[in-house]
């Protein structure tokens, strides 16, 4: 296409470029060069055209799926087609980028310029520009030939690309405050590795919800070492999708069978380090991880849940008029329902009605039948591990190591996730003994336990347990194993005296103490 050919007229083509070159700079035009640079000595030439995202996909999308550059000097030098880059400008826009030498333009002293097209096999002009002479043999590209203008940062608030690719500079700096957001208007955020290395939290945040990544729980150095590469090779792929499809109705079918309604989307948070066309999935966390999703839906009863196949079990959450903030220690599914409320005929005018009402309205705790409760029945050390189990939505990563928990027990998975998180220790002997009664001491110690895997930890000297467990005439009954647990249960308000000054540690826990301690659990989490 020798367009030069076609549209040359010596004397119009010098006052139009002539105008043009006086004419003011308008930064950001619909679609415009931005760069373009040739060195004489060498024939190396950069070109870059910006289309703006509402430019790039107003009309048929495939008007920009390329475009033509068109060289020419006293004679024409070349067309070029090039498709669409990924930039990390973090403006949202769409960049085409030229680089390379072209022969025909070493020793060329006269004025340069490219014609580009749109689109495809048409001849739609969208700008004529003068490329600069330099003769330096330098480049504005890095290596790898990516433009990179330069990135800005608002308030901590990164844009990533339409790819998800986020620039690494911006990111570094908005980090320097020890967070940064990271808004996409896709599925994904493709974190460069090596603007992770100094920690800190990375809130991904798209139109389905956020994800709030705290950069302490990647081992970067061990990714890439697995993946072969070195930090500047990895990147840090956040995924935040909504279900479609078989996965889709399967999830729908399994809210049903729990009773519920989705009022939000059903998404899928995913971790991923990539390099080189291979991944290594991140699945578990040391700390709670809190994700939000936005409420597509109204309900007076919601339910933050994980949906593991056709099984639908609710983690710890706190809702606002417009999302859930979600907290949970793996990935997963997630959805926010809303389920008919639960009361229970035997609890009128119970000292504990509220708190117990309040977990079974959130899938944590269940009545016995027949509408009752049973707030005066004593706890298992079973029951108890599967009520903490399911407050703080855990998952076991394998089967429990203890003699007398058989895999086919109803509790073998919530003994198991217990005793993974610290949670229950057993007895000394290889036991668990799931069906004893629990005391209160070996509740305390429980949710002690668990208060600290939620971030919540309570350190106290040998001198301040001995002061608070001192104003309780049956202190020495409390097992030595058991002295700083409680103590620290009583610190935090898990645990209150059965008296003024007896704390009862050998007495067996009722359905009714068991239920009131999980809720001091959460709250003092900030978890409901």
């Amino acid at each position: 296409m020798k367009r030069f050919a076609i549209r040359k007229t010596a004397g119009l083509m010098a006052l139009i470029m002539a105008i043009s070159l006086l004419l003011p700079v308008i930064a950001y035009a619909a679609a415009e060069v931005i760069k373009g640079e040739y060195n004489p000595t060498t024939g190396k030439t950069t070109i870059v055209l910006r289309v703006t995202e509402d430019t790039y996909t107003s009309g048929n999308f495939s008007d920009y799926q390329s475009v033509y550059f068109t060289v020419y000097s006293s004679a024409y030098i070349g067309t070029y087609e090039l498709a669409y880059r990924a930039n990390y400008a973090n403006d949202g826009a769409y960049y085409y980028v030229l680089e390379q030498e072209l022969p025909s333009l070493k020793g060329v002293t006269g004025s340069v310029y490219v014609d580009v097209y749109n689109p495809p096999g048409k001849t739609v002009l969208l700008d004529t520009y003068q490329l600069k002479s330099v003769t330096d043999g330098g480049s504005v590209f890095p290596p790898g030939g990516i433009y990179v203008p330069p990135a800005t940062v608002s308030d901590g608030v990164v844009k990533a690309n339409p790819d998800g690719s986020v620039d690494a500079n911006a990111l570094k700096k908005a980090l320097e405050s020890g967070s940064a957001t990271v808004e996409i208007s896709g599925e994904v955020a493709k974190l460069p590795a090596s603007a992770l290395t100094e920690g800190g939290v990375v809130t991904i945040v798209s139109e389905l919800g956020s994800y709030e990544l705290p950069l302490d729980e990647l081992n970067l150095e061990a990714l890439a070492e697995e993946l072969g590469v070195s930090i500047d090779g990895l990147t840090i792929v956040v995924t935040i999708a909504e279900l479609q499809g078989a996965d889709r109705a399967a999830a729908e079918k399994a809210i049903e069978s729990a009773g519920g309604e989705a009022v939000s989307a059903i998404v899928e948070f995913k971790l991923e380090a990539v390099a080189g066309g291979q991944s290594v999935e991140i699945n578990n966390f040391s700390q709670f991880v809190k994700r939000t999703l936005n409420l597509t839906g109204e309900g007076d009863n919601l339910v933050a849940v994980r949906i593991t196949g056709n099984t639908v079990n609710p983690v710890p959450s706190k809702a606002d008029d417009e999302a859930v903030a979600i907290f949970s220690n793996s990935n997963s599914v997630y959805a926010v329902i809303d389920v008919a409320p639960k009361s229970f005929s035997d609890l009128a005018n119970h000292w504990a009605v509220k708190d117990i009402t309040t977990l079974a309205n959130k899938l944590i705790v269940n009545g016995t039948g027949a509408g009752k409760f049973e707030p005066k029945r004593d706890v298992t050390r079973a029951e108890f591990a599967a009520l903490i189990v399911r407050a703080l939505g855990l998952q076991a990563s394998g089967a429990a190591d203890f003699s007398d928990v058989p895999a086919s027990a109803w509790y073998a998975d919530a003994v198991a996730a217990a005793a993974e998180y610290g949670i229950v220790k057993g007895d000394g002997t290889g036991k668990f003994r799931p069906t004893d009664k629990i005391t209160r001491q070996e509740l305390a110690a429980m949710v002690v336990r668990a208060q600290a895997l939620a971030g919540v930890e309570v350190d106290l000297s040998s001198t301040e347990v001995a002061a608070l467990l001192a104003g309780f005439k049956d202190a020495g009954q409390i097992g030595s194993w058991a002295r700083a647990e409680l103590a620290a249960a009583i610190e935090s308000g898990i645990v209150n005296g059965t008296s003024a000054n007896t704390v009862s540690p050998t007495a067996t826990a009722t359905r009714a103490e068991a239920a009131v301690m999980i809720i001091r659990l959460l709250n003092n989490a900030d978890f409901i």
